[in-house]
């Protein structure tokens, strides 16, 4: 079965939708959360506003005893003065109020937030009617009059063209024509024009304005609904903005009696309610007061939600890059171990098929009527084919029973020196064709299981004993808390250096012949048990194989 090659690209993928998966639940949840607080929050101020216009603001405003009750008009005009102009602190648009005071009988509007800037003729003032200004007009007249500008180094001088529509004994309204603008800029505390001209044109309905008279005015004064703090340019488009006319038209057209509704989500808090006041000198004594107000908490959180939603995702990718890098990293090492172990089960059943042969060969000799001294030669190949297989099998399971930790460790102190000249001795051939040398600069008491070292000892020497050449030499030295085993011949590949350690791997396919590739494997997983560094690295001699018991 052919193995899928895996990229980091393919585990980020597959990981980072699950992360990402789980970071867009998270998210929301912490989203939802943090609007509601602050819808909450949006709400509990309309309210409160809501019950200081319906409460003592216009109780104030319609108590006769105020003013001076013989003077109808100059009750109207105080009547037609905004009283609740001041949005919350939430930047524009983020929560709007309206209010109005209608007349029940008539109709007439008393007072409402689309008279914020006041006009004045010699004596006469007027009120400018600016529900249908675009927001470029809105911020002329704003920057004009240094609206949220803290630090005034130059003003325009202003002058309105507007018609001018009076209602004896009622009220004076303006609409705008147009905006005649002159620079001017504080020369030692005074004023002085800068010299240029510019004239921004108004929006008009030239049929409602056509029998009235045009007349030029200058500013008296601004009293905008808005934040604290907003510039000139937020507070124009909160001004123009359609959310602000939806709100105003309802509270200016009222179309139920004492009525209120409220609506609280994450993403919206919407407050409107009306009321019936008695007035002593409208018309039908009886007025609405309406009050009108919505927030919108998800936009308002955004200044908290973006950086968290930043930052958490940066960390959600982060982590998933990670996980993502480890888990390719065992997967390559895993792959490889696979690899390895076909390619050493292959050799393996090819090392098996030929003691079997030769068992199934010499059986077969045995069946025939041989002599006593062929006999006796068959039964030793038969048992040396045995043992040959036998030990390849028990070297797989001891491996295994060290990797799952079934087999524990049976500490005990012992020299170290004398384990390795004793395992030295049983690994050399019988034929005395290797030359060995032992040296160690002490006895070095040890604590540890003497079989399971001996065992790893043994692998050390058997494969230094498997790959020098005849002649060669074999060093076993102990010095300064380590173990070497050195023997002259080939070098070993640098790219097979890491590898060693593995199961089932050797540099050298073509000698897989003289072992099964599991000695260093077991070696290692021995000095793992012990705590051991080992390692193994090419010398001008030859290889060498060292682990660190200090």
């Amino acid at each position: 079965m052919k193995t899928i090659r895996r990229t980091f690209g393919s585990f980020f993928t597959r990981i980072g939708a699950g992360f990402l998966a789980f970071w867009l639940a998270v998210m929301a949840m912490f989203t939802v959360l943090v609007s509601q607080q602050r819808a909450e929050l949006m709400l509990s101020d309309m309210e409160s506003k809501s019950n200081r216009l319906m409460g003592e603001d216009t109780d104030i405003l319609l108590d006769p005893s105020t003013y001076d009750a013989t003077d109808e008009t100059e009750l109207r005009r105080r009547l037609s003065k905004a009283v609740f102009m001041a949005d919350s602190t939430d930047p524009p648009n983020l929560q709007i109020v309206e209010t109005a005071i209608t007349d029940l009988n008539t109709g007439d509007i008393l007072q409402s937030n689309r008279w914020w800037l006041e006009l004045i003729e010699g004596e006469n003032l007027y009120r400018v009617d600016m529900s249908s200004q675009p927001r470029e007009v809105c911020e002329t007249i704003l920057a004009g009059a240094g609206a949220a500008e803290k630090n005034i180094e130059s003003l325009p001088g202003m002058t309105f063209e507007v018609w001018a529509d009076s209602v004896p004994g009622y009220r004076d309204d303006a609409y705008l024509k147009s905006i005649t603008i002159k620079p001017t800029k504080n020369v030692g505390g005074t004023w002085e024009p800068t010299g240029e001209v510019r004239m921004v044109e108004c929006t008009y309905d030239a049929v409602q304005m056509k029998n009235l008279p045009l007349k030029t005015m200058t500013c008296s004064g601004i009293m905008y609904p808005g934040p604290n703090g907003a510039t000139a340019e937020q507070i124009a488009a909160s001004l123009s903005s359609p959310a602000r006319q939806a709100l105003r038209e309802w509270a200016e057209n009222p179309s139920g009696a004492n009525s209120s509704q409220t609506v609280e989500k994450p993403w919206l808090v919407r407050t409107y309610r009306r009321q019936i006041k008695y007035c002593p000198f409208a018309e039908s004594h009886y007025v609405f007061v309406s009050y009108a107000a919505e927030g919108y908490p998800l936009k308002a959180s955004l200044p908290v939600l973006i950086p968290v939603w930043t930052f958490s995702l940066a960390l959600a990718l982060f982590c998933a890059a990670v996980l993502s890098y480890a888990l390719l990293r065992v997967w390559r090492r895993q792959e490889r171990v696979e690899q390895v172990r076909r390619e050493t089960t292959a050799a393996l059943a090819h090392e098996l098929k030929t003691p079997l042969s030769v068992l199934s060969a010499t059986a077969e000799l045995l069946g025939d009527r041989l002599a006593p001294e062929k006999q006796a030669h068959y039964l030793s190949v038969i048992q040396a084919q045995t043992r040959r297989m036998d030990d390849s099998v028990r070297q797989m399971l001891e491996l295994s029973r060290l990797e799952t930790g079934v087999q524990a460790l049976r500490r005990e102190e012992f020299p170290l020196a004398a384990l390795a000249q004793e395992r030295l001795a049983a690994a050399l051939p019988a034929d005395g064709s290797l030359h060995t040398e032992l040296a160690s600069d002490n006895e070095y008491m040890v604590n540890a299981d003497r079989a399971l070292l001996a065992r790893a000892l043994d692998a050390l020497l058997e494969n230094a004993v498997q790959h020098t050449p005849e002649g060669g030499c074999i060093t076993v030295r102990i010095a300064n808390g380590m173990l070497s085993v050195a023997n002259t011949g080939d070098a070993i590949p640098n790219h097979a250096l890491p590898r060693l350690w593995e199961a089932y791997y050797q540099a050298d396919p073509s000698r897989s012949t003289k072992g099964d590739g599991l000695g260093l494997s077991i070696a290692k997983t021995v000095f793992d048990l012990h705590g051991y560094t080992c390692g193994a690295e090419n010398t001008d001699a030859g290889p060498k194989f060292w682990f660190k018991f200090a």
